[in-house]
């Protein structure tokens, strides 16, 4: 009888990790997924690492997507993230969610660079017609706070 190698081992390794965590949100609930995206803790400055993890490789293909998935993932791992699938996940929503909203509201990269992290960070993830996002109204106001009490970043 043969084996079967999988080709993605570490596919294995995630799967095996997010069924261990009972506690977590069931991702196929109505809502369940944005949900355990959003419920995952993450600072400006992670935001921003992460970010620069993927900057490197430019999106021209799903090829390319699913490798700042892949890279992303790694990352949460490296940062001690738990479960650290989920965590590359939502760090690969917001960080596409971030992309979105400066090309369509801040195309000339006036936003304040810290606040604009600490805002990708903390801003609840929504369904959108363009897929997951966030309320443009809702992550200016953050931006704004976060660059008018600039202490408040933590």
């Amino acid at each position: 009888m043969s084996k079967v190698v999988p080709i993605r081992p570490d596919r294995a390794a995630a799967s095996a990790e997010i069924e261990a965590e009972t506690d977590l949100v069931d991702l196929f609930a109505p809502g369940g997924f944005v949900t355990t995206l959003n419920s995952v803790h993450i600072t400006g400055p992670q935001m921003r690492a992460a970010v620069e993890t993927i900057a490197h490789i430019p999106v021209r293909s799903e090829a390319d997507v699913a490798e700042h998935g892949r890279l992303l993932g790694l990352f949460a791992s490296d940062y001690g993230f738990a479960p650290a699938a989920y965590a590359g996940m939502a760090l690969h929503a917001r960080a596409i969610a971030m992309d979105r909203w400066c090309s369509l509201h801040d195309p000339f990269g006036e936003t304040d660079v810290d606040a604009f992290y600490e805002a990708g960070a903390r801003a609840k993830l929504m369904r959108t017609e363009d897929g997951l996002g966030f309320d443009p109204e809702a992550f200016a106001e953050i931006i704004r706070l976060m660059t008018d009490v600039p202490y408040y970043i933590l």
